[in-house]
């Protein structure tokens, strides 16, 4: 038996310290001003690790090919679309 997978999500942190410790130190700054972004990029490559690890398990890889990333102010989910 094949088990489906609906959604897999992941909550979102506050990114505010990041903000203090420029303020505090301009010098650390790398040149980078969207940390937010960059934030959901990493985040997004996270669960697309977990989809992968759950995947595996199961042996079923055409599930991948149809999922959509969702975002919202707590969360970012990953939701299967089913064919």
């Amino acid at each position: 038996m094949i088990k489906k997978f609906k959604k897999i999500l992941m909550k979102k942190q506050k990114q505010t310290y990041l903000y203090e410790i420029i303020k505090r130190n301009p010098g650390i700054n790398s040149g980078r001003k969207n940390y937010s972004i960059q934030y959901t990029r990493v985040l997004k490559n996270i669960l697309m690790s977990h989809v992968y690890d759950k995947l595996i398990t199961i042996n079923n890889f055409n599930t991948f090919k149809n999922i959509k990333f969702e975002e919202n102010n707590k969360y970012i989910i990953i939701k299967f679309n089913s064919k």
